[in-house]
């Protein structure tokens, strides 16, 4: 399953602000070079590393198996240029060749919910598709920073979008539940122990007929589309300007925050290209 993505300090459901006061600065860009994914794993293992949700690692590095799955894909979200946010989407698409695809790490400890769910909206002639969104994390000094928390969600809406899928789900500690259901999720499951990491998590959903309610309601995911210049970018691989301007030139990828780089690549990144 995916473990718990959230690793920032309690977040209130935002009630008062759901929009960026900085579009200009926020930017995104998914990690498809192994220096850009060093960098998400970077980030991932400091927010991670500072709760207590892992232990100690030399390499400064937090990435599983998962990552390394074609239906897997990790994005940056940059302020002022700097990369301080990461998070993954892993597609569920049961009838693809590719097998990758025939499972999220959410499966480990939720899969009789998760198959449950998804048999509650079959269609004729298919099977539905889902996304598991995970690995949520900011750099530590941008834990209370909510226009970065609402340009990962956005780029998030985007990748859904891409992949038009009928149900998000995302495995998420209990203080944070309250933040999800005004964002459309509902509870499906209650807390359970996340394998290899410190806390518990309970599963959450939201379906396609909740998308056109969140995007009314949520200024962070409002006039996101596939015909918008920041969607193409994106998904071309570029870096954009992820609140609606033009696509920003792409730039040099990411370094990772921490000067202390190990002498040899992770094992997580040696088969990268």
């Amino acid at each position: 399953m995916d473990c718990f993505y959230f690793v920032p300090e309690t977040v209130k459901p935002p009630t008062s602000r759901l929009r960026p006061h900085h579009n200009e600065q926020l930017e995104a860009q998914l990690a498809l070079s192994c220096q850009s994914k060093e960098a998400a794993y970077r980030i991932r293992y400091e927010a991670y590393n500072s709760y207590g949700f892992v232990a100690q690692r030399e390499n400064g590095i937090f990435s599983d198996a998962y990552d390394e799955r074609s239906n897997c894909q990790t994005t940056l979200v940059f302020k002022h240029g700097v990369a301080v946010a990461t998070i993954r989407i892993a597609s569920y698409e049961p009838e693809r060749s590719d097998t990758d695809y025939h499972c999220v790490q959410a499966m480990e400890i939720f899969e009789p919910e998760i198959n449950s769910a998804l048999n509650r909206i079959r269609f004729d002639g298919r099977s539905p598709r889902a996304v598991e969104i995970g690995k949520l994390a900011r750099l530590p000094g941008y834990t209370r920073d909510l226009d970065v928390l609402f340009a990962l969600f956005r780029t998030v809406g985007y990748l859904i979008l891409d992949r038009d899928v009928d149900v998000v789900f995302n495995a998420v500690r209990a203080h944070h539940m309250p933040m999800y259901r005004r964002f459309g999720f509902q509870q499906l499951e209650a807390p359970r122990q996340y394998p290899g990491l410190t806390f518990q998590t309970g599963l959450m959903a939201c379906f396609r007929t909740s998308y056109d309610q969140a995007r009314n309601d949520l200024p962070f995911l409002r006039g996101i589309n596939t015909n918008d210049a920041a969607y193409h970018g994106l998904i071309a691989g570029e870096r954009v300007s992820i609140f609606g301007a033009a696509p920003a030139a792409v730039s040099a990828a990411p370094q990772p925050e921490s000067s202390d780089r190990p002498s040899q690549m992770p094992d997580a990144l040696r088969n990268c290209a």
